[in-house]
Formats: structure tokens, C-alpha cells, sequence
């Protein structure tokens, strides 16, 4: 029996549009370190490298690229029963974390946040246990290379500003903080916001190799580190 014309079309064009919907799907980078993972929640930046293992001593130094406009949401699953505190609080999760930005658009940033989220969209409040480090000294005052100014955030959002500075299109800029949680194994993002917001999406001048990540995750000092590249 003949196949009628549309009906042909659909069979030919039916598993390109599966194929994409599939790619898309799987399109978010990820890199897993000790009993955590670090995953794009957003499709406007990339993740380049991590190493460390959460510690004072030793941070997770976790490094993007943001290239579009909006928020950049970067998804965090704690997967490990037995994590811990590792940056030694009484809480049931705690890491230090150390984010390196790298400016791939073509704005100017002069105010940078960071907010906890357990649903993108809704802020971690008093009662969800998340925090940064709240009723801890851990890691504090929470630092940047590149701003002067910290505002500390508790009530009623967990958000961290940093204002009082620049980061010129091509540049990076490095955050320290600290993350806690009172339960284990939690699922939660880590959100950071830009101003003035992106005009449009940008693209990527100097993109830098994957392969290439571990060459730009700390001092040179550190970089005997074992470093885990986007997946």
C-alpha cells in the first residue's frame, strides 16, 4: 500500500523533532565532586571546571562562563548520606564554596547577588533550613576580588550583594562563601543576579576549551589539584 504524501513527511520529519526535543534534553553540562554535583539549570552560561572538597582549607572552586541575559541558575544535589559539614558547623550539610565568574557578555556588571532557592523563582526563607551559613562565622565576611561592598542577607530571602565594583566584559570574578543546610542530602540552586540585566544574548567571542578548564581554577599555586571538568 502506498504511504499518502503527509503521511511520509511525518515519518521523515517526526524523528528529527524527537532527536532535537532529545538533544535539548540533555544539553544542561554537569560535574560531580565528592558527594555532590553542580549542574546547569539555565541555558545561559556553562559550566567550565570544579575541584576541591568543600572544606575551609580546601573550598569547591566551581568556575562558569555566563554568556546570556537573565538569571544563571546553577542546580546543586548533595548526594552523599554521610557529607557532612565540612567546613565543621552543627548543621547537616556544609561546604565552602569559591564561584568563579567569567564575564562573556558585553556588559559591564557593577552589582552582583547570589540567592538560595529551593524552587527556582521562590527565595529559601527562615524555616527551609538553607542558608548561608546563617548563625555561623563560617567563611565570613563572605568575599569578592572584584567588589569592595558585602551585604549579608538573612531575612526575609537568603541573598548575598556585592556592589562597590567592576567586572569589564572578558573579566572574572571570584566569590567565597559558605553553604549550609539542616537536613541531608538536599536538592537546591544557587542563583546569582547581574545590574543592570543583560540587553540581549551574546555570543561567545573567546570561548574557552573544556579541555582546557583546569588551567584557569585557582592560582597557580594550586594547581596540583585534582579538577573535574564540564560533562
Amino acid at each position: 500500500m502506498l504511504v499518502r504524501p503527509i503521511k511520509l513527511i511525518i515519518l521523515i520529519i517526526l524523528p528529527i523533532i524527537l532527536g532535537t526535543m532529545a538533544d535539548r534534553t540533555h544539553a544542561a553540562g554537569y560535574i560531580s565532586l565528592d558527594g555532590i554535583t553542580f549542574s546547569e539549570a539555565s541555558d545561559n552560561f556553562r559550566l567550565l571546571g570544579a575541584s576541591g572538597t568543600g572544606s575551609l582549607d580546601d573550598p569547591f572552586i566551581l568556575v562558569e562562563e555566563v554568556f546570556g541575559h537573565g538569571e544563571v541558575v546553577v542546580a546543586i544535589n548533595v548526594e552523599a548520606e554521610k557529607f557532612g559539614s565540612r567546613v565543621k558547623t552543627m548543621h547537616a550539610v556544609g561546604f565552602a564554596l569559591q564561584k568563579v565568574v567569567i564575564n562573556r557578555t558585553k556588559n559591564i556588571w557593577t552589582y552582583f547577588a547570589l540567592e538560595l532557592e529551593f524552587e527556582t523563582g521562590r527565595g529559601s526563607d527562615y524555616y527551609d533550613g538553607l542558608s548561608f551559613a546563617q548563625l555561623s562565622e563560617v567563611n565570613r565576611p563572605f568575599q569578592s576580588d572584584r567588589f569592595s561592598v558585602v551585604d549579608d542577607l538573612t531575612e526575609p530571602r537568603d541573598v548575598i550583594r556585592f556592589s562597590q565594583g567592576q567586572v569589564d566584559p572578558g573579566q572574572r570574578v571570584r566569590f567565597a562563601i559558605s553553604i549550609t543546610h539542616t537536613g541531608i542530602q538536599p536538592k537546591f540552586f544557587l542563583v546569582q543576579h547581574v545590574r543592570p540585566p543583560y540587553a540581549h544574548m551574546d555570543r561567545l567571542d573567546n570561548p574557552i576549551l573544556l579541555a582546557q578548564c583546569a588551567a584557569i581554577m585557582a592560582p597557580e599555586a594550586s594547581l596540583q589539584r585534582t579538577t573535574q571538568c564540564r560533562r
